[in-house]
């Protein structure tokens, strides 16, 4: 039978590249990120990207410029290639990140079930990103909440979307048939709201005192790269949209939102949740992947 992929998800700054390491080590394992914004190159203090990999294999980090456009299906070619090459090499896969979306696809493959509209884009082309936004929010506020205003790119295939079925994205997104394209055991790493929110607090801090605006200033953010958090609020301040302190509070609030996303995808899979402050995490994940009884 199929080794199954071996994955720990969880919220940002809950800890997960940390455990990474003794977890990798004790199985015999290479990483494969699950995070969209590691992909990046040169996207460092503000994704809280990991610079000592204690002699792990980490993949999926450092493939792209930030000018670079970026999907689910590109990361799933990629992911492919790497989880057969790594089982070649006979060894097991550690699938590490927080973004919901790519484990999705990677258990259940890619959603295009409509097809590209010209005429509508054309139509839309012609109207402002805020017009569009304030209709997705009347359609589907949902995705209206997860996007910019200025994405106009995901808008308009909200857009479209709604246009062809009449369902908002999300439901969509979400019917995802069929069996798992890998057998898989996942575990999380959860924390009580407060110290999440205390750890998110500063972590936030601490990737100002680093150099987050130098490092903003420093790059051509494309359309994707450009909507990770911490950079579009750099960005529209570096741009003269508000102060250095509104920044802060903007890039601290959307991470804390962030967070409850992140919390909302990993409620449709089976996850095995752990305490993400308990001394002797490591042990009792290691004992779940193994397929240990766990009391």
């Amino acid at each position: 039978m199929e080794q199954p992929l071996l994955v720990l998800v969880g919220a940002t700054a809950s800890g997960k590249s940390r455990l990474a390491l003794p977890l990798a080590r004790a199985l015999g394992a290479e990483v494969l990120s699950l995070d969209s914004m590691l992909l990046y190159r040169g996207m460092d203090i503000g994704t809280d990207k990991p610079t000592d990999f204690g002699g792990v294999p980490h993949h999926g980090i450092d493939l792209l410029d930030p000018s670079e456009r970026f999907d689910l299906r590109r990361y799933l070619e990629y992911a492919d290639r790497t989880i057969a090459a790594i089982a070649k090499r006979g060894r097991r896969v550690l699938v590490v990140g927080g973004t919901g979306l790519y484990l999705m696809g990677l258990l259940k493959g890619v959603f295009g079930g409509v097809a590209r509209d010209p005429a509508l884009r054309t139509r839309l082309a012609g109207e402002p990103s805020a017009a569009l936004h304030a209709r997705l929010s009347q359609v589907d506020p949902e995705s209206a909440e997860r996007f910019h205003p200025n994405d106009r790119r995901r808008i308009t295939r909200a857009l479209e979307v709604y246009e062809a079925t009449g369902l908002p994205l999300g439901s969509l997104q979400t019917q995802f048939g069929g069996p798992d394209r890998y057998p898989a055991r996942i575990a999380g790493l959860a924390l009580p709201r407060a110290l999440l929110a205390s750890r998110v607090e500063e972590r936030v801090d601490a990737m100002f005192v680093r150099g987050l605006v130098a490092e903003v200033a420093s790059l051509d953010l494309g359309p994707t790269a450009g909507q990770a958090v911490g950079y579009k609020e750099v960005r529209a301040h570096l741009d003269g949209a508000h102060d250095l302190a509104e920044a802060r509070r903007l890039v601290l609030r959307n991470t804390l939102r962030l967070a409850r996303r992140q919390a909302t995808w990993f409620r449709r899979f089976p996850v095995r949740w752990f305490d993400a402050g308990a001394e002797r995490n490591a042990d009792a994940i290691l004992d779940f992947y193994r397929g240990r009884t766990i009391e």
